[in-house]
């Protein structure tokens, strides 16, 4: 990228920046749900979670299924790859020979 095409981009980021500066960023909650919610001639009820509001509960749910599933996947192996008082052992079994 040459320098002038690089001041380009950093002038056109620079005035987004200052024209987006104070705008509200509303979450999937507030730009779509609620208007649809409304157009049906539903209330809103507030959030089942105080605290979190727009985007940062999606989030948090984010990560309780990250979590959840790695804690779901990390404890499975009990059921797929060990037996009942054995540990796992190596991959492929006593009856397979690689030579």
């Amino acid at each position: 990228m040459t320098r002038v095409a690089q001041r380009a981009l950093l002038a056109a980021a620079a005035l987004w920046l200052a024209a987006c500066g104070d705008a509200s960023w509303d979450g999937v909650d507030e730009a779509v749900v609620r208007r649809v919610a409304e157009d049906a001639g539903r209330h809103d009820t507030g959030p089942l979670f105080a605290g979190l509001e727009g985007d940062l509960l999606l989030f948090a749910f984010l990560w309780a299924g990250l979590l959840s599933g790695f804690a779901l996947g990390y404890f499975s192996r009990v059921l797929f790859v060990e037996r009942a008082g054995q540990t796992a052992e190596k991959p492929g079994g006593d009856g397979l020979r690689a030579d």
